[in-house]
């Protein structure tokens, strides 16, 4: 159960920070690089943080973190396609 809420708890605050990071960048290009370019940032940053937050089992931490993006990526690409539609 901790695992799982773990798990929620990194999947929400990836999107969490994703939308709000791609939002920001959207003022700078289009929606889609302002995806992709959010995707990128958050997750370099959300790597390293992972890798040096958890001393004891960084590669899990950091493959979590990475499987949290990847799930969250085509949400964030339709999003993205939704607002460049005339």
């Amino acid at each position: 159960m901790t695992l799982f809420l773990i798990a929620l708890a990194a999947l929400s605050w990836t999107g969490l920070s994703l939308a709000v990071l791609a939002m920001v960048l959207r003022r700078v290009g289009t929606p889609r690089q302002a995806a992709w370019r959010a995707f990128g940032i958050g997750l370099v940053v959300n790597t390293i943080s992972a890798w040096y937050a958890s001393p004891g089992e960084p590669v899990a931490a950091v493959i979590l973190i990475i499987l949290c993006h990847l799930l969250l990526l085509p949400a964030l690409l339709i999003a993205a396609r939704r607002e460049e539609r005339p």
